[in-house]
């Protein structure tokens, strides 16, 4: 008996912690705007998400977010701020067309990570664009449309996802196991049960 519920423990231990301990790892989560999207000009939030905090210092070493526009032009962009998993920006963007991120951070491992996406603009608003120092520092920005990664290829939620499993699978575990303990008492009962003798 000792031995079923010490396996039942580890099995459950297993199960639960698995699944979270497979995705910790400093990922791009999601993006703004997603990777291909199209928004409208003026001041736009500039959001990288990963699935870890990120390492800040006091002066944001090794953080970093930058634009630039189809022809290689660097476009303004204000303050960048870093807060739990992720760096916010904002910049100011006029001339419709493709542009590029390129942003750079620290994994909570003290790894130097980089990369980019593209989405474009339309200026439908005749916004007229505003030098860095008029652009306020970032905050953490939310949008209405679905977060993607840079590549597209996965949501935000697929992490939770993952993690519900984790915790569905637990639970099945718990009640295999609850369930196998239940019959071993029921047959050990029934041993113990004196037989009836009958006359005849």
């Amino acid at each position: 008996m000792k031995k079923l519920i010490a396996s039942a423990l580890l099995a459950l231990a297993t199960s639960f912690f698995a699944a979270p301990a497979a995705i910790a790892h400093d990922d791009v989560v999601s993006t703004y705007p997603s990777s291909g999207e199209t928004v409208e000009a003026g001041l736009v939030g500039i959001e990288v998400l990963f699935s870890e905090d990120v390492m800040v210092s006091e002066n944001n070493d090794g953080l970093e977010i930058r634009i630039s526009d189809s022809q290689g032009n660097e476009q303004p962009v204000g303050c960048l701020s870093a807060a739990g998993a992720g760096l916010y920006s904002t910049a100011s963007l006029a001339a419709a067309g493709d542009y590029t991120v390129v942003w750079r951070s620290v994994g909570n491992d003290g790894h130097p990570l980089e990369g980019t996406f593209k989405f474009s603009l339309t200026n439908t608003s005749n916004y007229e664009q505003q030098s860095a120092d008029q652009i306020p520092c970032a905050i953490a920005y939310d949008s209405e449309a679905p977060l993607v990664t840079a590549d597209g290829a996965k949501t935000a939620d697929d992490n939770n996802g993952l993690v519900g499993l984790a915790i569905g699978a637990a639970f099945i575990v718990v009640g295999t196991v609850t369930g196998a303990i239940a019959v071993r008492v029921r047959e050990r009962n029934e041993r113990k049960k004196p037989k009836k003798l009958y006359e005849d």
